[in-house]
């Protein structure tokens, strides 16, 4: 496995489109905790508090479709979540001090709200590549019965036990498995976040735009 490696951004997006997605983006998450908590009402997820943002009248395209979410399984509908949540707290974060949990109201911005510095937005972005790689790297040392004799395996996992990931306030090698399924599917959404925001060549959640192995898009055949 190779460490993921930083992406070279073309041409960033505006502040207006992230904001629009980043309100989009949010309403998902809503809907998605609704979805879950209503086929299971025992299911309550405290750790995702963010309320819904109103009305949605830009990036409509990148909303839910409902219907479609009625076909999923509780499984699916969790790790979509997770996903999203990923994406939400991705774009959250490019503004500084907003937070995913209570946020700003994105429609309109408060004056005087700004976003990172593209710089600052790269170096994030390759820090979540690599705690996916870290986590990913912790998925098959514990699933896959090979992964112990391939010696490059072996020289990750050098590389791997450096890296301190804490995911939902534990180490990543403590972490049950689930956890770090869940953490994967969020660090996951991040990246797509954040490449769609500083590279506008990227589709909202297109082919490979979560895959370590992409740091640009796939070119069109």
């Amino acid at each position: 496995m190779e460490l993921p490696q930083s992406l070279n951004s073309v041409s960033a997006r505006s502040i207006d489109e992230i904001r629009s997605a980043a309100r989009a983006t949010q309403a998902n998450v809503v809907t998605l905790r609704v979805f879950i908590e209503r086929r299971d009402p025992d299911q309550k997820l405290t750790d995702i508090r963010t309320p819904s943002p109103g009305p949605v009248r830009r990036n409509r395209d990148i909303l839910l479709d409902t219907q479609t979410l009625k076909t999923y399984s509780s499984g699916e509908l969790i790790v979509r979540l997770r996903q999203v949540w990923g994406e939400f707290c991705a774009l959250c974060w490019l503004f500084p001090h907003v937070d995913p949990q209570s946020p700003i109201d994105f429609d309109p911005l408060p004056d005087g709200q700004d976003l990172r510095c593209i710089n600052d937005s790269r170096a994030k972005l390759a820090q979540v590549q690599t705690d996916l790689w870290r986590l990913v790297h912790e998925q098959r040392l514990r699933h896959d019965p090979d992964a112990r004799s391939d010696p490059a395996f072996q020289r990750d996992t050098e590389i791997a036990v450096t890296q301190r990931l804490r995911i939902y306030g534990v180490n990543v090698s403590k972490a049950s498995d689930e956890q770090v399924f869940h953490a994967a599917c969020e660090y996951a959404g991040m990246i797509a976040a954040f490449r769609w925001s500083l590279d506008d060549r990227w589709a909202w959640e297109g082919p490979g735009i979560m895959n370590l192995s992409h740091s640009s898009p796939p070119t069109p055949q």
